[in-house]
């Protein structure tokens, strides 16, 4: 089987077991499914960093410790919302300019904040605006799909060649033009929303290229080519939600100061 027909069922596999957990009535599968992806995505990210006994001990211990602030719904815990804007509007974006991980000494704290804050964002999401969560899911995976096909296909122009050489400025314009066809399709459905899908649309593309590209530079400064190896022809989890850890922290943020779908 090549790899491209193992990326499409471990693809459609995980959308499956996705579009039945977020749907179903109870709540607890939801839960459950996003509790294991981000655990998952954590021991990847652990192993990705060479943590010594005493960082992975931090690790785990302040991994679990916020996890669980978050399921007893403790109010505090949206400070993490605001370490993640901090964290990808400055940090990110000049770890990516010096092609470093700037953060080398803390990152046995910094990566379970960003993965946490996921959880975190997903959890107040599906609470409190599950059609925004969804939508925001949807626009990263078609920009993710149609960014890889159209980069295939006409890409010539790399993005950053030393970083993630396969990602293309072809690639980018093809996540653009997806959407937009997409954002007129739901347009038709729902006219009175045309300029929040369109903003939402314009905010998350480059979000979700600025997530994928940070994880290649912690990926290329551990010396792989894949985060993990739990997903069939995508590498690892954190392949699959390395965009998400920037997006929904955003429109967290956004639907707290009154956004909403």
């Amino acid at each position: 089987m090549s790899v491209l027909s193992k990326r499409i069922l471990s693809a459609i596999f995980l959308f499956l077991i996705f579009i039945y957990s977020f749907f179903h009535q109870n709540y607890i599968y939801f839960l459950f499914l996003v509790s294991i992806l981000v655990f998952l995505a954590l021991y990847e990210l652990d192993r990705l960093s060479g943590n010594n006994k005493f960082e992975k001990a931090i690790y785990w211990l302040f991994s679990i410790f916020v996890y669980f602030l978050i399921i007893l719904n403790y109010e505090p815990i949206f400070f993490i919302i605001y370490f993640c804007l901090f964290f990808w509007i400055f940090i990110a974006p000049l770890a990516l300019y010096k092609k470093q991980i700037i953060f080398d000494s803390v990152k046995f704290i910094v990566y379970p904040l960003i993965l946490i804050g996921l959880f975190f964002s997903v959890v107040h999401l599906f609470i409190n605006n599950k059609s925004l969560l969804l939508f925001s899911f949807f626009i990263v995976w078609l920009s993710d799909i149609s960014a890889y096909f159209f980069g295939k296909k006409f890409g010539k122009k790399k993005l950053a060649p030393n970083i993630s050489p396969g990602k293309t400025l072809e690639g980018i314009y093809g996540a653009f033009l997806a959407n937009f066809v997409f954002v007129g399709f739901l347009s038709t459905l729902n006219p009175n929303n045309f300029y929040n899908y369109l903003a939402m649309v314009i905010i998350i593309v480059p979000l979700s290229i600025l997530g994928d590209l940070f994880e290649s530079l912690i990926k290329r400064s551990a010396g792989k080519k894949d985060s993990g190896f739990f997903l069939p022809g995508h590498g690892g989890i954190m392949d699959r939600i390395d965009s998400l850890c920037v997006v929904l922290p955003v429109m967290t943020f956004l639907n707290m100061q009154g956004f909403n779908l």
